[in-house]
């Protein structure tokens, strides 16, 4: 199962996501102006991986810049 961490920059500037894949894998995910805007892409991750249509709140989260 894939584990998914919400981690703030250093600086206060954003967030960025810490990934754990299931086979081990590991990567950062940079650049997320809020931590709503990581759990957002968190939330949408995990319905993709489970089949699910994407959610209109991720699919919406850039019409507001």
């Amino acid at each position: 199962m894939t584990q998914y961490i919400v981690v703030p920059n250093g600086d206060g500037s954003g967030f960025n996501i810490a990934v754990s894949g299931a086979n081990g894998a590991r990567q950062t995910l940079l650049g997320f102006n809020t931590e709503a805007e990581a759990e957002a892409w968190i939330a949408n991750d995990r319905r993709l991986d489970s089949g699910d249509e994407p959610s209109p709140d991720y699919q919406n989260a850039d019409a507001n810049d």
